[in-house]
């Protein structure tokens, strides 16, 4: 099965009533958080969870884990920008975990998880290498085939120009 038909449309109520009960308040604050970072049109469903995905580039989600929640910042940039702030709570390249440290309220992670779907949201996400030779693939060809469409037309317009011409003269001859 292929990864894109793995994806449903995002529909908030759908997602939510997937949810385990005790979950679903702080599954709907995420929901909100990633509604305000990104057009909700731009929201899929992957594997059950929220998720962004741009031009096959992965660039934010989470997903309600057995442990907890763990919100997903894909975006390299965004790591790069908010790395001290992310890094007492990352698992792996991507993962922050959604549970607060000592001190802090689940507040303070849900404001830092908001500002970095926001970040994420104004650069560019992750791509596996296979996608992105499939995704350069189809740049290529598409853009051969817009070069060709292009050129088609004006040849088409050459040859009647030239076919009017010899008709002309043609007619011209005649007269003489």
């Amino acid at each position: 099965m292929k990864p894109t038909e793995k994806f449903a449309p995002y529909r908030k109520s759908a997602f939510l009533a997937t949810v385990a009960a005790d979950d679903r308040a702080l599954a709907n604050r995420l929901c909100a958080l990633l509604e305000a970072a990104f057009d909700v049109k731009d929201i899929k469903i992957y594997a059950g969870f929220p998720i962004v995905v741009r031009d096959m580039e992965w660039i934010a989600g989470f997903a309600m884990r057995k442990n907890g929640p763990i919100a997903y910042c894909c975006s390299p940039a965004t790591l790069a920008a908010m790395g001290d702030e992310l890094k007492p709570y990352m698992s792996g390249k991507s993962c922050i975990a959604v549970k607060p440290r000592k001190g802090e309220s689940i507040d303070d992670v849900l404001a830092l998880v908001g500002r970095a779907f926001q970040q994420a949201s104004k650069s560019g996400g992750i791509i596996c290498k296979a996608d992105r030779r499939k995704r350069d693939r189809a740049r290529a060809e598409a853009s051969k085939r817009l070069a060709a469409e292009k050129k088609s037309p004006s040849k088409k317009v050459v040859t009647k120009q030239v076919g009017t011409r010899k008709t002309a003269s043609k007619a011209d001859r005649r007269t003489k």
